[in-house]
Order: structure tokens, then sequence, then C-alpha cells
């Protein structure tokens, strides 16, 4: 009944009064009374009630005896059984302690937040590169390794895609070399196609002739590094401790 359950209070009473009627001191009533009735705290206290009785009563003398007239006798009436209801509003006021309420439980105001524990994550990032030998753009078998581990991180993130950058040496014409880079990127894009079924959709090629030298060209070892194919690809992945 929401927070006005406990605001009315329903009772029952049960009692005995005895009274003398019209001042009289020869005769008597005792009445048996049964009632239910409900209150209500208005203040501090204090409490309104109202109820309904039933008030069945005999009539008896002083000395105990009952009354018995006949309907001649004189004294006709003055003492009869009665029994009558009756209805009454009153003010109450409590007396004594009043009762203190059981403690009631703080209800925490939010729920701990869970602990969120972040996963971990790293980054992994392969690097591919294929020399070549002078004026060629046929792939040795010594890269095999290293196109293995591309092919099969690109097949482990199938939204990757992996740009091949072709180089060379300074020797020759710079439109030679451009042509000759744009080849050695081709041969392997080809083979991660052919041989490791990498579809070529998501392998593109550029050729960077000369212009990008990363060593000497003054020298054979440096030369030799320049010839070249690189290719570069990094992803994500949780770490499951």
């Amino acid at each position: 009944m929401g927070d006005g359950a406990d605001k009315y209070q329903p009772y029952i009473l049960a009692g005995v009064n005895s009274y003398h009627p019209n001042d009289s001191i020869d005769h008597y009533h005792s009445q048996l009374v049964f009632g239910v009735g409900i209150g209500s705290d208005i203040a501090d206290r204090l409490q309104l009630r109202t109820d309904i009785r039933l008030m069945k009563g005999k009539c008896r003398d002083k000395n105990n005896f009952r009354f018995r007239f006949s309907s001649d006798h004189p004294m006709k009436g003055r003492c009869r059984d009665k029994s009558n209801f009756g209805f009454q509003l009153s003010i109450n006021h409590l007396f004594g302690a009043t009762a203190t309420p059981a403690p009631v439980a703080k209800v925490a105001e939010s729920a701990a937040e869970p602990m969120v524990v972040k996963p971990k994550i790293r980054t992994i990032t392969i690097r591919l590169n294929v020399e070549f030998e002078f004026d060629s753009a046929e792939i040795l078998t010594i890269y095999g390794d290293q196109l293995e581990v591309i092919a099969t991180g690109m097949r482990g993130q199938d939204d990757i895609e992996l740009v091949l950058e072709g180089h060379t040496d300074s020797l020759g014409s710079d439109s030679y070399n451009s042509n000759l880079s744009v080849r050695r990127a081709k041969a392997v894009k080809v083979k991660l196609v052919e041989d490791y079924g990498i579809s070529s959709d998501r392998i593109s090629v550029s050729g960077y002739g000369e212009s990008q030298p990363i060593a000497s060209n003054e020298s054979n070892e440096g030369r030799a590094r320049n010839r070249r194919v690189i290719g570069e690809m990094s992803f994500s992945e949780v770490i499951v401790d």
C-alpha cells in the first residue's frame, strides 16, 4: 500500500461498563462492549480514533437482584435490559516511551563498479627485404622464409593490404632503373600470389628506381643493398596469459 500503509491502524475493542441511569442509585446497568475501529496518528503521541460499538447490557438493582416489572407495575420502564449500537470519535494521547524503530541498513547509493581488466595488446610488424643480383628481377630461394612469414600474416589478417616498393642501384639510366624497380616489385607479388595463395587485389606495387638508396653506390656492397624490394605490414593482437 505504499508509504501510507502504516498511517491507518485498525483495532478491535472489548470491555465492560456500568452506570446508573437518570442519577438513580437504586439500580444500574452493566454492559458488555464490543467494537471495531481505525486510528491515525495526527501528531506526536496524538491519535485520532473512530469506532463502532455494540453494547449489550443487563439492568440490576443495588442488591444485585434483577428488577422485574409487569406491564402494569407503577415503576414500569425504570429498569430494562438494553442493547445499543454506538459510534465514537476521539482524540487519544499516548503515554509511555515510544517504540524505537529497528535500525535500517543503509543501502549503498551505487554498487561498486566492477574492476575492468584491460587486455594486453601488442603490435606486430613484419618487414620484407628481398635483394637482387645486378640487372636482375629473379627472386633468390634464400628469401623463401621471409615470403612465408608475410603470407602467413596476410592469411591471418585478411583486412591487411601489402605495398611492395622496388629499388635499384645507380648503374644505368634513370628510365631503365625505374622500369627495373617495378619489374622487381611485380616479381615478388607474383610469387606471393602463385606460390602462397594471397589474393592479388591485396598487393600493390610501385617502383622508385635509384632515387631512394639506403647505402652508398660507390661500393659493391652498397649497390647490393640498394637493389631491393621492401614491404611492411603491421597488425595488433590480444595477448592471452
